[in-house]
């Protein structure tokens, strides 16, 4: 069986995790605008949708009742319903993407865990990496 012998300069190590670190720092900040954009992608795909609906471009195939929304005292007067219908694939938008969550936890545990590595590494003297040092913090790379 043959080893894998890993060459790799500690400071292109550092600089390589720094910018990994820099990445997750600006995405879990701007996370809440990454969020705020969806919404509003939402809603433009909404919009899309009704329209196509009222230019008669869709057929509806069910529509019910929805019991539960009437028991609520402010939506008293009002009744709801669930209607499904089906649209021609080629007319609908491309429905908005969730941008992926970054918790505040996992956030600070892999912050702390790069900095540590950048610390640790920024205190050898050696030139160069071993494999199992180069291993442990490829995961962030």
């Amino acid at each position: 069986m043959s080893t894998v012998k890993v060459k790799v300069k500690v400071s292109v190590l550092i600089s390589h995790l720094e910018k990994a670190l820099a990445e997750r720092e600006a995405r879990y900040k701007n996370q809440e605008k990454e969020e705020l954009a969806y919404e509003k992608a939402v809603e433009a795909y909404n919009l899309a949708v009704l329209k196509l609906i009222k230019a008669g471009k869709g057929e509806i195939e069910e529509a019910s009742k929805n019991y539960w929304y009437s028991r609520d005292r402010k939506h008293k007067g009002k009744v709801s319903f669930s209607v499904s219908v089906l649209l021609p694939a080629g007319a609908l938008p491309a429905e908005p993407e969730r941008p992926t969550g970054y918790s505040e936890h996992e956030f600070k545990r892999e912050k702390e865990e790069i900095s540590q590595a950048i610390r640790v590494l920024k205190l050898t003297d050696e030139q160069l990496v071993s494999a199992s040092t180069y291993n442990s913090v490829a995961k962030y790379l």
